[in-house]
């Protein structure tokens, strides 16, 4: 069974963070940038998922996500997701690069830790749901090269929510572009969202005999649904090769169990036709013979006429002289 890599995504108005499905991570040597590309599972329509694209920084073997900051980059970054999508839908592994397309490659994130991520930091798109699958698989087969290395410091941000801008945000998500595969689309860069300001809170004085409320308990996190989806399509995938192998299997056999009818048959034919040329042989030879024993026959009477002849004139002179001497 194909194995998923997973990343922990924290989100506004959650308290227990959940995973998600890491399609592909690819570098670009044309703005010297990484990037990373996850799922939630996140249906919004029929047959269509919302994925994220996240900048992949890397510092001495440490890992940081980030938005995108530059539209220029951001442009670049969707051709790039764009061209991985199309080959994904073809089948085929990267290739030569053409002149309207731009320069990458996948990077390798085996054994690397890579830190959390808030999806509400990053810039989102909608794909076919079928792609997902495909784009993991690409990325898997294709060839993997280190990711590029920052130049400059890096500094991990310290972000503060609250669950105020996490409601209004949630009131009001912002519509992701889509990108189909087939079709030339122009990408706007997702706004960044603003953290709210932490709200400083001022202590009142609490009465000794009033009971504290009981604490809330926080839900236990259950198991990913994105991980049981990912792990189901996969598995139909698996059942459906497996199905289509097996089809392939029984149509060569009986291809091959018909090429053995065509051979038995053939055989058979080769064999008649062995005793039909044994039969005109054995023909020929018994005519071979009587023709010599015809010739042998015609032979002897032309002897024996020979010898009539003889005797008849013999018997000629015989007669003749006969005659003469009665005639004496």
């Amino acid at each position: 069974m194909m194995l998923l890599r997973t990343l922990v995504l924290e989100r506004d108005g959650q308290d227990a963070p959940v995973n998600g499905a890491l399609l592909c991570g690819f570098a670009v040597g044309q703005i010297a940038s990484n990037f990373l590309v996850y799922s939630l599972d996140e249906e919004v329509e029929p047959a269509s998922s919302r994925v994220y694209v996240a900048v992949l920084r890397k510092k001495l073997d440490r890992y940081f996500l980030g938005g995108v900051e530059s539209q220029e980059d951001l442009q670049v970054a969707m051709h790039v997701f764009k061209q991985i999508l199309t080959s994904a839908a073809a089948g085929t592994k990267t290739g030569g690069v053409t002149e309207t397309q731009v320069s990458y490659h996948f990077i390798d994130l085996k054994g690397c830790k890579l830190p959390p991520a808030r999806p509400e930091e990053h810039h989102s798109v909608i794909i076919k749901k079928a792609l997902v699958m495909k784009v993991i698989t690409l990325g898997m087969s294709a060839p993997v090269m280190p990711a590029i290395e920052s130049a400059s410091l890096i500094v991990p941000s310290i972000r503060f929510s609250s669950k105020m801008s996490s409601s209004a945000r949630e009131a009001n998500p912002p519509e992701p572009p889509r990108l189909p595969v087939h079709e030339s689309v122009v990408e706007e860069p997702r706004p960044m969202p603003v953290e709210a300001p932490v709200a400083i809170a001022r202590a009142v004085p609490v009465a000794l005999n009033e009971p504290s409320a009981p604490a809330q308990p926080k839900p236990q996190a259950s198991m990913d649904d994105s991980t049981l989806f990912e792990v189901d399509s996969t598995l139909t995938n698996l059942a459906r090769v497996a199905q289509e192998l097996t089809q392939q299997k029984l149509a060569a056999m009986e291809r091959e169990a018909a090429l053995d009818q065509w051979q038995a048959r053939l055989q058979q034919e080769q064999t008649q036709l062995d005793e039909k040329n044994r039969d005109l042989e054995h023909r020929t030879a018994q005519l071979h013979d009587q023709s010599l024993a015809v010739s042998q026959r015609t032979e002897a009477l032309r002897g024996m006429a020979a010898q009539v002849s003889g005797l008849r004139q013999s018997l000629r002179g015989v007669l003749l002289e006969l005659d003469q001497a009665l005639d004496g």
